[in-house]
């Protein structure tokens, strides 16, 4: 798993496509999730850093979660795993 693929419904553009990454790591807890956000142009989540553990279907809740927090899971067409 490389990252997850998010189609939305934009009002100005039509559709947009993001890539949010996923990085297993070693040093973390083996069941542990971490976003992990860039600063600019505004914040948002750019990768998503898991244990040795973690599922895809967890990754997944973790991405519908933050997307429902932020308000933009009514726009959301598909999420898929790259």
């Amino acid at each position: 798993m490389e990252g997850i693929l998010i189609e939305l419904i934009c009002p100005i553009h039509g559709l947009e496509r993001f890539t949010i990454k996923v990085r297993k790591r070693v040093n973390v807890p083996l069941d542990d999730i971490y976003p992990k956000f860039r600063t600019r142009p505004k914040p948002e989540l750019s990768s998503i850093i898991i244990g040795r553990d973690v599922g895809e279907k967890r990754v997944q809740e973790f991405v519908k979660n933050y997307l429902k927090e932020k308000g933009l899971w009514e726009r959301v067409l598909s999420l898929r795993t790259v």
